[in-house]
């Protein structure tokens, strides 16, 4: 796993005003000739990070929304890969409460990307 980038965002969506983390991560597991990309987002308040959009090794795109749209079914990362995202966004600073089944409570808005 790789996590090229997480962010403190905010945005608009169906919901309204939205803030929350965004991270791209890509996955490679063997038998893959490339890594899966996904864009992930945890709004504020959720207990899970939301899959925006998956592409997979060779660019297809499995499923594809925009920052923190909720209103059709959200599918949720693998425990392992959200335990990991969790612990990053607590040590960059971005969070200041954020687990599994733990609402993320975003520290203090940073507008800028924060890199791993």
């Amino acid at each position: 796993m790789t996590v090229s980038l997480m962010a403190q965002r905010e945005g608009h969506s169906a919901l309204g005003h939205v803030v929350g983390l965004y991270t791209k991560l890509e996955l490679n597991a063997d038998g893959m000739d490339a890594p899966a990309t996904y864009f992930l987002s945890r709004l504020q308040g959720e207990k899970k990070w939301v899959i925006d959009a998956k592409f997979g090794s060779d660019g297809y795109p499995h499923y594809a929304h925009g920052y923190g749209e909720r209103t059709s079914a959200t599918r949720t990362i693998a425990n392992p890969v959200a335990r990991v995202l969790d612990d990053l966004a607590l040590s960059l600073g971005l969070a200041e409460d954020i687990g599994e089944s733990v609402p993320l409570v975003i520290a203090a808005y940073w507008p800028t990307p924060r890199h791993p």
